[in-house]
């Protein structure tokens, strides 16, 4: 059972609390927040015993083993290196943290104090993942020749909110863009029977505001095994979310890729005990076929349950081969390539 600490108390972690309702692994014993609403909100729902008002408070504390970072994009590295230096386990929100220089100072942080760390793209640890990969590695589709991936929804503009103040990390490309193109680097690796493999070329284009972040933005991949990928993503306009992989022999298509199975993460109150998690499908359809095949991946517990269980089973191991230390870093890598080609300034 893994002690946890939440670091952070806005939507995101809401979501995580609720998913820890469904797992035997852990449970949360802390929550650190400047916001006492939100701290207090957090605490009541779910039942965590102890609350902090300043989250250096979480590091003293000799009961809490992991850390889950749910703040702003900017302050993910700093407090990730304290926790780490405090010996204390981490899960880290997506993205990770600002830029490759910051996610490697992290990764250091963890191996020298010989604590996990993973970042949390929970999609990569739903079951729905091992089956895509297993459909490729299979050659459903024959040879992998391109990949679509696309996530985008309309949020008005608002300089001072998160998402278009470039101090607080703003932009599509961190927010959302992080996802497609840790799945175009998932897909191409699996077409390689490796875990993930990084573009040997990066080419982008987007529109930037005022603000100086992205509010669209798409590029182009190129990996070294002739996939091609296309990754888009848009904080201005509702461009839609899904998963198209094309083959030599046909298609496989991820109607729900980043959110599969997650009651969680629609909530505003603590889900039930008796909760239900639907069943998420992979869509294949082959050349000489009229009729796609729905291939359904079943589920017996949140998508962020899923999360907080790969945590506590690779936790020994230190990282996870669902988004590991080399995967993370080369993500970044790829998000920074991307800002810089959209015209994006560094924060």
């Amino acid at each position: 059972m893994l002690n946890w600490g939440v670091m952070g108390a806005g939507g995101i972690a809401y979501v995580f609390g609720n998913g820890m309702r469904f797992t035997d692994t852990g449970q949360i014993l802390a929550v650190a927040s400047r916001t006492q609403s939100r701290r207090d909100r957090l605490a009541n729902d779910f039942g965590i015993p102890r609350q902090y008002n300043d989250y250096a408070d979480l590091l003293t504390d000799n009961n809490i083993d992991a850390v889950y970072i749910a703040t702003i994009h900017p302050l993910h590295a700093e407090w990730a290196v304290k926790c780490a230096e405090a010996g204390k386990h981490l899960l880290v929100e997506k993205p990770i943290s600002m830029n490759h220089t910051e996610t490697e100072a992290m990764v250091n942080a963890a191996r020298e104090n010989d604590v996990f760390l993973m970042e949390a793209f929970m999609y990569r640890c739903h079951p729905q993942i091992a089956k895509m990969v297993e459909l490729i590695q299979d050659g459903a589709i024959g040879d992998v020749l391109a990949i679509r991936a696309t996530f985008g929804y309309r949020s008005g503009f608002n300089p001072q909110s998160r998402l278009y103040n470039r101090e607080m990390g703003g932009g599509g490309i961190l927010d959302i863009g992080c996802y497609t193109a840790s799945m175009a680097r998932k897909i191409a690796g699996a077409a390689a029977n490796e875990l993930f493999l990084d573009p040997i070329s990066v080419k982008g284009n987007g529109k930037v505001g005022p603000t100086g972040v992205d509010h669209i933005a798409a590029a182009t991949l190129k990996f070294e095994n002739d996939i091609i990928a296309e990754i888009v993503c848009a904080v201005e306009c509702t461009y839609g979310s899904n998963v198209i992989i094309y083959g030599t022999d046909g298609t496989l298509t991820i109607p729900n890729p980043w959110l599969p199975s997650s009651p969680c993460r629609g909530a505003r109150t603590p889900l039930p005990a008796d909760t239900t998690f639907p069943a998420t499908q992979l869509i294949v359809q082959s050349s000489g076929s009229r009729e796609p095949t729905e291939v359904m991946v079943t589920v017996d517990r949140d998508l962020f349950t899923y999360e907080a269980d790969t945590v506590a089973a690779h936790i020994a191991d230190r990282q996870a081969p669902a988004m590991s230390w080399a995967d993370t870093l080369g993500n970044m890598q790829l998000l920074d390539a991307w800002r810089e080609e959209v015209g994006v300034v560094k924060s």
